[in-house]
């Protein structure tokens, strides 16, 4: 059945004729796509065919290029929803209302249905991932190394690595405008930590300390080399911290420490890793003189043979680390060497960072100790045996001086350093062996 329904417009004596035939109404579309005239079979279709038309999109960045089938991201465009909105336009409401919306339709107004449609997030994330995988190229920063005493600096490589969230949005784009069109994957430059420039600053000797060691003690002697090793040519930036034990973490160096003599509890015993002790007390020194700013420190229980009261830094993986950070405003390298009977570390930076330093240590007390006697019935009475050595104890102050022109323009106390007494033990014998007659 046929309504026609006739408008007279008095004013201009135009009279409008519509049809309500079954047909989508003239200059209603889906996006771009024009619906005008057709049934819903026939808009069906027209709307599947652009979508195929459509289907896939070019993301691309130099040679590299990626075809994307909107498919394999579960899209759908909920078509049968998109007609029965295109169809009802002109007919879902008053009488009033819809022929009013006819009429600005016969006059040319469009009536455009925005695109719908639902995709598969975790397809789109995936997709994401891959590229960002595929096109990663990680930076590789400048480096520097100390090479006969002389500092060689190599160039840097910037890296890149896939905008995730710009690269969202492109594809986000493409599928809920049906655009298949060609876009550039976007890209972020990852600047390395160090460049070329910023090393080539590293001219100088700001800081230098050796100690000795015994060669014929090979366990030792292997234990700080591995230990100088492990923290040679370590580059420290600006405001960052260097840790002693961080260090060694990182090059697999306690998995290679032997047994050697070590300080326990007070006491002069065996251990794993005996000698690593000295590498960072020689650090330690060189970082003062190098201005460096001690963040943390521990001396030993007993004063260190090879380097002077208070100026010992003791380790132990997992508990006591000694760790500085570089206060200055460039990058330092941190070098040690290892000869036949000693251990060098150095200290590089920029020569506008150089202070003129000296280091003091003061004993603020030097603690007694006792002496202990203790009966062994073993002993023949009249006999004394030391069972432990005494040693007296000490608090040390270690100071660090900045000079110009021999006028001390600051004195700046960096630890204190206590040393605990240790009692003198002596067994006195009380075994009689009198004969009786």
């Amino acid at each position: 059945m046929m309504l026609v329904i006739i408008f007279m417009l008095t004013n201009n004596k135009i009279i409008y004729a519509i049809n309500l035939n079954g047909k989508i109404l003239n200059n209603v579309y889906v996006q771009d796509i024009n619906l005008s005239d057709l049934t819903k079979e026939e808009a069906t279709k027209k709307i599947n065919s652009y979508i195929e038309q459509n289907n896939e999109f070019e993301l691309f960045y130099n040679n590299e290029s990626i075809l994307v089938n909107k498919e394999t991201l579960g899209v759908d465009y909920k078509v049968d929803e998109l007609v029965d909105r295109a169809y009802s336009i002109g007919r879902d409401k008053d009488l009033i209302t819809d022929m009013k919306t006819k009429i600005s339709l016969k006059k040319g107004e469009k009536k455009i249905i925005p695109l719908t449609c639902s995709y598969n997030i975790k397809k789109v994330d995936n997709l994401i991932d891959k590229i960002y995988s595929k096109l990663y190229i990680s930076p590789k920063d400048a480096s520097a190394k100390i090479v006969d005493g002389n500092i060689v600096v190599y160039e840097e490589h910037k890296g890149q690595a896939v905008n995730k969230e710009n690269l969202k949005d492109i594809i986000v784009y493409k599928i809920e405008n049906l655009d298949s069109s060609q876009s550039e994957i976007p890209l972020d430059v990852l600047n390395p930590k160090y460049t070329y420039d910023q090393l080539m600053k590293i001219d100088t000797l700001l800081g230098s300390y050796e100690t000795y060691f015994n060669p014929k003690r090979k366990n030792r002697v292997n234990n700080i080399t591995v230990a100088a090793k492990s923290t040679s040519d370590i580059l420290v930036n600006t405001n960052e911290k260097f840790s002693f034990n961080q260090q060694l973490r990182d090059n697999d160096a306690y998995n290679k420490l032997k047994v050697a003599s070590i300080i326990l509890n007070g006491k002069h015993d065996k251990g794993v890793g005996g000698g690593i002790c000295q590498v960072s007390t020689t650090i330690y020194n060189a970082a003062l003189y190098a201005g460096m700013d001690i963040v943390k420190i521990t001396n030993h229980s007993i004063p260190s043979p090879y380097v002077t009261k208070g100026r010992d830094a003791t380790v132990s993986n997992g508990s006591m680390d000694f760790v500085f950070k570089n206060n200055n405003n460039n990058p330092i390298i941190v070098h040690n060497e290892i000869f036949e009977n000693k251990i060098v570390s150095k200290i590089y930076g920029c020569s506008s960072d150089k202070r003129n330093i000296e280091i003091e240590t003061e004993i603020v007390e030097t603690i007694k100790n006792k002496k202990i006697y203790k009966s062994d019935s073993k002993l023949q009475k009249g006999t004394k045996v030391v069972e432990q050595e005494g040693r007296l104890g000490y608090t040390v102050n270690t100071f660090r001086l900045y000079k110009s022109n021999n006028e001390i323009l600051k004195k700046e106390l960096v630890n204190t350093s206590y040393y605990p007494p240790c009692d003198e033990i002596i067994l006195k014998g009380t075994k009689d062996n009198t004969l009786y007659k």
